[in-house]
C-alpha cells in the first residue's frame, strides 16, 4: 500500500474524490499498526476528514465555476511535492515554512485578484470554524516537532500563521485558499508514522 498516487493529488488539487482515496489508503495502512500505536494514524485520518468537511462547506457557498477557480489555487506544489522516503525531512521544512509565514507571503497578491464574486456572511463562517479547529491541531503539531518551545512563542507563531484567515479585510475566497494550504501542510506533517510502513527504494536495483 502506498500514498504515491493519492497524496500528490490531495496536495495539488484536493477534492472529494482525492480525499476519499487518501483516507482509504491511510485506513489500510493504519490497519497494519497495533492498536496502541494508532494514535498518530487516527489523527492523520481525522485531518483528512476535517479537510473534506471544510472543502464541502466552502463548495456549498458558491457556484461550480466559482469553486473551480478557488480549487485551482489549492496547490502546495510550490513548496515541494515529497517522496515518501523523504517525508520526515520534508515535513520539518514545511512546518517551519508554515509557522514562519511562508505560505501567506503571497496572500496580498492573491487578495488583489478577482477570482469570484463577493461571498455572503456564511462563507466567512466556514473559514472561521476551520480556523478554530486548526489552532488546536497546529498546537499539537508544534508540541510534537518543537517540544522545547515556550508556550508563549508557540502561541505567537500559530496566531501569526492563522492571522490572515481571521482578518476582517481579507476576502473569504483568499482565506479559503490559505486554510486549504494549512490543512495540506498539517496533513503532511502528521504522516511521520507512514515512513515505517513504506518500503525504501535505495536505487541499487537489488
Amino acid at each position: 500500500m502506498s500514498l504515491d498516487a493519492s497524496l500528490p493529488e490531495v496536495l495539488t488539487r484536493p477534492g472529494g474524490e482525492s480525499l476519499w482515496q487518501l483516507r482509504a489508503d491511510l485506513v489500510s495502512l493504519a490497519d497494519r499498526l497495533a492498536p496502541p500505536a494508532r494514535g498518530d494514524a487516527d489523527w492523520s485520518i481525522e485531518i483528512v476528514g476535517r479537510f473534506h468537511a471544510f472543502l464541502a462547506n466552502v463548495q456549498s457557498k458558491m457556484t461550480a465555476r466559482e469553486y473551480s477557480q478557488i480549487a485551482s489555487k489549492m496547490d502546495i506544489g510550490s513548496v515541494g511535492l515529497l517522496a515518501l522516503q523523504d517525508l520526515v525531512t520534508d515535513r520539518e521544512r514545511l512546518f517551519k515554512k508554515l509557522l514562519l509565514g511562508g505560505l501567506s507571503e503571497g496572500l496580498m497578491v492573491m487578495a488583489t485578484l478577482q477570482y469570484v464574486k463577493a461571498w455572503q456572511a456564511e462563507a466567512s463562517q466556514a473559514c472561521d470554524e476551520a480556523s478554530w479547529w486548526l489552532f488546536e491541531s497546529l498546537w499539537r503539531l508544534s508540541a510534537q516537532m518543537s517540544p522545547g518551545l515556550a508556550a508563549s512563542e508557540r502561541r505567537a507563531q500559530i496566531e501569526a500563521a492563522l492571522a490572515p484567515a481571521r482578518a476582517t479585510d481579507i476576502a473569504p475566497a483568499v482565506k479559503a485558499e490559505l486554510l486549504a494550504q494549512i490543512f495540506q501542510v498539517l496533513l503532511v506533517c502528521s504522516l511521520g508514522w507512514v515512513v515505517s510502513l513504506t518500503p525504501r527504494h535505495d536505487g541499487s536495483g537489488a
